[in-house]
């Protein structure tokens, strides 16, 4: 749900769709479920439990092969001008992802297919499922011609205007190349939304992996015949998206769905799920906005190592970040929404407060690690090969300054889902715009005097100050509800 959580799940799974799996909903009651058949292995129906253990088992194994990943990257590229080309090029197609369908779909598909499952039958639900298909296939199609036929002049005046003319080449070549993957990642967010409505979550477990692993054979395959460069890895983004595909849709097929050449922009489900979609959609976008800022920002600063080093320092703290984020997120928003479901909200206010005092003590204590074992986990696992030590010492100083703001990129999620839970999916629209604002304000005022180092201060400063607003808002309006005329009478 949250900004923070959503890029750090990306930055270890390889593609920005990782709250498309962690993000599951209960699991579907019997009323809504498809007519029994048959079904393998692999079309297993999971538990909650069983599910929650399968899925973060999943994400877990992939964040090793993400760290296995960056290490194989640093030693064949380093954080010279390849590297920042190829780093570069990731923001355009990962934001219109986003945008598009990245880290919502399941969210917005599943409640809105399992309720035309039940009320109008298998069929209808598939026919929904294949216009939902239909419609944002057609609408990544248009926006990827659009970014192929601009790449240029994005890439030049806004992704990275302060590279030298042949970075900037590499940087266009390699972003057209990587246009691709949303396009293919559109189908295969469908179909785990499918699977997971279905509470058939072991293909989505296993297609977790496959970004990663794919980028794994990239980089090897450059080493191996070092002719293909930089061209191994941005291939290898390409074969993971068709690897997710491949994963899922015998699932897809094994549970009986069928393609329908669906087109009808009045369905009223089709706007149900768009109402649904757009919002959230664009919250994530603007939080991917704000990557593609700093981006712009290093490309300006005097060190070469600049953007490797922000990437590199985002990756260790992320781990910290999804974990905690989700682990307290999904432990505390069924209960939060129960609260409010209730209209207990005094027992919503005081979950809330427990859960963000928790999740600032973890916080804490991730900080006091990371400022012990950044600079040795930095030497030991990346600086070897191309990259140097310069690139660590940058990467480690770095890595401190965003860690500063675990706490708040943390206390974000729970307060984004608390007001979720009392049915305000605005504000962290809102607040998101304000937040990447103030970062874009502080960088500019700030890169001329700290450099690089501007982009982790401004980001830490303007998470906090978000945090601060959404915990105001959040506790302002519990008040309000708990002096309301349908209260509950808890003690306080």
């Amino acid at each position: 749900m949250g900004g923070y959580v959503a890029a750090a799940e990306a930055a270890w799974m390889g593609v920005p769709q990782a709250t498309e799996f962690l993000d599951q909903p209960a699991v579907v009651p019997d009323a809504a479920r498809p007519p029994q058949r048959r079904l393998g292995f692999l079309n297993r129906e999971f538990g909650i439990a069983a599910a929650a253990v399968v899925l973060m088992g999943s994400f877990l194994t992939s964040a090793m092969l993400g760290a296995i990943r960056q290490i194989l990257f640093n030693h064949q590229f380093g954080a010279g001008t390849d590297a920042s080309a190829y780093y570069a090029a990731f923001r355009l197609p990962d934001t219109l992802f986003s945008l598009i369908a990245g880290g919502a779909l399941s969210s917005a598909l599943i409640p809105v297919l399992l309720s035309t499952r039940r009320e109008e039958g298998e069929e209808d639900a598939q026919r929904l499922t294949s216009l939902v298909l239909n419609v944002l296939l057609l609408a990544i199609l248009l926006i990827t011609a659009v970014a192929e036929l601009t790449a240029p002049l994005f890439v030049r005046h806004v992704l990275v205007p302060g590279y030298a003319s042949g970075t900037q080449d590499l940087a266009i070549r390699l972003t057209r190349i990587m246009l691709l993957q949303p396009i293919i990642l559109v189908a295969g967010s469908v179909a785990i939304a499918v699977l997971n409505s279905r509470n058939q979550f072991l293909l989505t477990a296993l297609s977790v992996a496959s970004h990663n692993l794919a980028l794994i054979a990239g980089i090897v395959a450059t080493a191996t015949d070092p002719r293909l460069g930089i061209y191994g890895p941005t291939l290898g983004v390409i074969a993971g998206a068709v690897l997710q595909v491949l994963i899922v849709l015998p699932g897809v097929i094994g549970s009986g769905a069928r393609y329908h050449p669906a087109w009808n922009l009045s369905d009223p489900r089709l706007r149900e799920v768009l109402h649904l979609l757009v919002p959230n959609g664009v919250a994530v976008g603007v939080a991917y906005t704000g990557f593609i800022v700093d981006t712009a920002f290093a490309s300006g600063a005097s060190d070469a190592a600049s953007l490797a080093a922000i990437q590199n320092a985002w990756l260790l703290v992320g781990l910290p970040i999804a974990l905690l984020g989700q682990a307290i997120g999904q432990g505390a928003f069924p209960r939060l929404a129960a609260h409010a479901a209730a209209g207990e909200y005094r027992e919503l206010r005081r979950t809330l407060v427990r859960a963000l005092l928790i999740v600032g003590g973890l916080a804490l204590g991730a900080i006091a690690g990371t400022l012990v074992l950044g600079r040795p986990v930095i030497r030991v696992l990346f600086e070897h090969g191309e990259f140097t030590a310069h690139d660590g010492a940058l990467t480690a100083q770095v890595l401190v300054l965003y860690a500063i703001g675990l706490p708040a990129y943390v206390a974000t999620e729970l307060l984004v889902r608390a007001l979720i839970a009392l049915r305000d999916a605005r504000t962290q629209l809102i607040t998101n715009s304000g937040q990447v604002a103030l970062r874009i304000a502080l960088v500019a005022l700030l890169l001329h005097a700290l450099q690089v180092k501007a982009i982790p201060v401004a980001l830490v400063v303007a998470a906090s100050s978000e945090t601060a607003v959404l915990l105001t808002i959040a506790l302002r309006r519990l008040a309000r509800l708990q002096t309301g005329p349908f209260v509950n009478a808890a003690p306080a």
